[in-house]
């Protein structure tokens, strides 16, 4: 009967939570952004991210299925976030007469999101030594304006609407071994892109004023990319226990469409792009039709592991390193399309320098004793190290895009209420130096 109900409820969630369309740029708009797709729900924002061996909820569909033997009832649970993402500037300087480029001013709006994040649903099969689960996670959500200021009129020169994200729909699985010691766990998902991303220009840009012509727009493509997620726990006795997840991701797709002009015609085909049905020249000379230039989105590989330590049913101490393998990605390219009209490949992994870095996580849970009113406090620390993307190339708008960064540190905290033995409600706040914070809420229902 159990078993029967999770697959209904499953099919009823995985319809009717459609794909969100948030977005990212990757041409003048698109700067280096932090990859953590297996950080999910409350419990482990609120000790740090530090969860890959302490996890014991169904957000392990992402964070380490293997863990999901720690279920004994089935479990739904729904995972959001309130995000606050500050302002970046950077001011132009006016190179005219020295022999160099003008270098534009950026500015990136201040902007605060409600991202939906996790939809879970996890049950136990049987004697409980095999779980299953079913999850929509959506993670990389971005929806931000960009403007690019002339250094000389101080006007706007081109502006960037950027909406962007990235969707998985997948099922994951664990099982326990020599009596519950050692479990190991797979998780396989398809993410799907969804990007909206619109270019415009301003020849003549003037302060306050702002007449911009459209001269680019990106897309995501129909193609889906698999994401796999192993899993190992290992418990050698009951206050212990180490926990791997090696996650192996593929580059996304996506287009860059931008129109015909007696710029491209060379330009966009040595790019690799190639032209839409209405491609040509109409007999006055008039370029007609759209280019369509293929691109990708670098979503590396990564490995954590982790170890937690529950002296007793009180407290959870919980530490963990996630290596992120950026050198070893290959293929990576993005075409732009310069507002005079000339299409290049100014984004290629031959034009950026990315290093492998180690984030590291600490948590720490209280579990108060209150037999009325049971809470869990939760405390935790992560380093955000400076794996954004570094641009070496000659193009100066990516120059200012893809500037060095810094690390960035984060307190976080957090609270857990069982309102009943069937309804547990989380509560995290992630504070991070740069000024940028997050709010965690989840909801969780067992039976």
């Amino acid at each position: 009967m159990k078993n029967s109900l999770f697959f209904s409820v499953s099919g009823v969630l995985l319809l009717t939570f459609p794909l969100s369309s948030f977005a990212f740029d990757n041409g003048a708009a698109w700067f280096g952004f932090s990859h953590t797709p297996n950080i999910s729900g409350a419990r482990t924002i609120g000790m740090g991210g530090a969860a890959v061996a302490s996890v014991n909820d169904a957000t392990a569909s992402i964070t380490n299925p293997a863990a999901l033997v720690r279920l004994s009832k089935t479990e739904l649970r729904v995972d959001g976030t309130f995000r606050h993402l500050e302002a970046i500037s950077h001011p132009g300087a006016d190179n005219l007469g020295t022999g160099e480029s003008i270098s534009l001013g950026l500015h990136v709006d201040e902007t605060n999101q409600i991202d939906p994040v996790l939809v879970a649903l996890a049950t136990p099969l049987g004697d409980g030594q095999t779980v299953i689960s079913l999850f929509h996670h959506e993670f990389l959500p971005y929806d931000r304006s960009v403007t690019v200021t002339d250094p000389i009129s101080g006007g706007i020169a081109e502006a960037h609407n950027v909406m962007f994200d990235l969707d998985e729909i997948g099922f994951s699985v664990a099982h326990s071994l020599f009596d519950g010691r050692l479990a190991i766990g797979l998780s396989a998902s398809l993410v799907t892109p969804n990007m909206l991303i619109t270019s415009k220009q301003d020849r003549t840009p003037q302060p306050d004023n702002f007449d911009g012509v459209e001269f680019t727009s990106y897309g995501s493509q129909t193609e889906q990319e698999p994401i796999w997620r192993i899993g190992l726990l290992y418990r050698p006795s009951d206050t212990m226990a180490f926990g791997v997840n090696y996650t192996l991701t593929q580059n996304t797709e996506y287009t860059m469409i931008t129109a015909n002009s007696a710029t491209t015609i060379n330009s966009a085909q040595q790019s690799g792009c190639t032209g839409d049905v209405n491609i040509g020249v109409l007999p006055d000379g008039t370029p007609t039709g759209n280019w369509i230039c293929p691109s990708s989105l670098l979503l590396p590989t990564s490995l954590s592991i982790g170890f937690a330590y529950t002296p007793n049913k009180i407290w959870t101490l919980a530490i963990e390193a996630t290596r992120i393998n950026y050198s070893n990605t290959e293929g990576f390219y993005a075409s732009y399309a310069y507002p005079g009209g000339d299409v290049t490949v100014i984004q290629s992994n031959t034009d950026f320098r990315a290093r492998d870095v180690i984030e590291v996580h600490l948590g720490l849970e209280y579990n108060t004793s209150f037999k009325q009113y049971p809470l869990a406090l939760r405390a935790g620390y992560y380093l955000d190290p400076a794996h954004d993307i570094e641009y070496y190339g000659t193009d100066s708008t990516s120059q200012l895009i893809y500037p060095a960064r810094e690390d960035v540190q984060h307190l976080t905290v957090g609270i857990g209420i069982p309102f009943s033995e069937t309804l547990q409600f989380d509560l995290a706040y992630d504070d991070a130096d740069d000024d940028s914070y997050r709010v965690a809420i989840s909801f969780a229902y067992r039976y």
